[in-house]
């Protein structure tokens, strides 16, 4: 009884995730025009700070009780957080979106390996099938040229450790501390890190002087893609593993696509659709996977009784 009660908790995490996917793949296009207007270090710095500000007064009691563990914690994950942000931004000077959008899912291959070395516990080899699987479905989605390797390749490959990092990160750490806390210490930590660079590198004269649909934008990534993204992630990942986490929120990618598609005039091309196959082959992989291991050791349990009645 107690194991199908863990086994539902992991499908709503899962399902939780899948929304976080989702929303994160429509901000995609929500953004792009808006990344024409304002400055990205501007954008993350105000999309993460005013976050932080919403979340806190909701929450003010458990942030009172805060320890100095739960902040450094929280730090730890925002700076994951931030320098991901930073080395795809920056990364993106010097390479193609396309080339960006692979190598920073690559976190979904990276992870399982991050995980062993950080734990030194085996996620089993369902978790690199399923994340070689969605891999490769990533270039398939994201890349038609060749892929090259040239400097923003590099730095967006920092990216895709940092981000790897990042999930690893929240799945040690969530466990054991308040994920609310958490995830509000580590939005505010992105927001404030993205406003530092912004002051130096971008005009700060113009910082909220936005015009209102660049406003409607940071609002959306704000209350969908950060505040709920972000508390959501930290709960789900209570119930459900890093490896497990990466391969559902590489899903982003597929939803991006299909965003495009539909309110970007993006061709959905042949080469597209075999990509988002894969990628959701891999998921199946993880997701089958108690499943059929619960009904093997249920086999072998019926197989061990009949011997014994014997």
């Amino acid at each position: 009884m107690e194991e199908k009660g863990l086994h539902k908790k992991m499908i709503i995490a899962d399902f939780s995730l899948l929304l976080v996917a989702l929303f994160w793949g429509s901000n995609f296009i929500i953004i792009k025009e808006a990344l024409d207007v304002i400055e990205p270090f501007t954008y993350l710095g105000l999309r993460f700070t005013l976050a932080a500000l919403i979340l806190a007064p909701f929450f003010w009691r458990r942030l009172s009780k805060v320890s100095l563990n739960d902040c450094l914690v929280g730090c730890l994950l925002g700076l994951f957080l931030f320098a991901g942000f930073a080395f795809q931004t920056v990364g993106l000077l010097f390479t193609t979106p396309a080339n960006s959008g692979f190598i920073s899912n690559m976190a979904v291959v990276i992870v399982p390996f991050l995980y062993f070395l950080v734990t030194r516990h085996f996620p089993g080899w369902w978790s690199f099938v399923g994340g070689g699987l969605a891999a490769a479905g990533l270039y398939f989605l994201s890349v038609d040229e060749a892929l090259g390797f040239g400097l923003g390749d590099g730095l967006t490959l920092v990216c895709a450790f940092m981000f790897a990092a990042h999930v690893i990160a929240v799945g040690v750490h969530v466990r054991r501390l308040d994920p609310i806390v958490l995830a509000i210490t580590q939005v505010a930590f992105t927001g404030l890190a993205s406003l530092a660079v912004a002051v130096f590198y971008e005009p700060v004269g113009v910082m909220l002087n936005q015009p209102l649909h660049i406003w409607g934008a940071i609002f959306y990534a704000i209350i969908f893609c950060t505040i709920g993204a972000f508390v959501t992630q930290n709960i789900a990942q209570r119930h459900t593993s890093s490896s497990h986490t990466a391969l559902i929120l590489s899903l982003e990618a597929v939803f991006a696509g299909l965003f495009s598609f539909f309110f970007w005039d993006e061709v959905f091309t042949f080469r597209k659709f075999i990509g988002a196959l894969l990628i959701f082959a891999g998921i199946l992989i993880a997701e089958l996977r108690p499943v059929i291991v619960a009904k093997i050791a249920a086999r072998r349990e019926v197989i061990a009784r009949g011997r014994v009645d014997e």
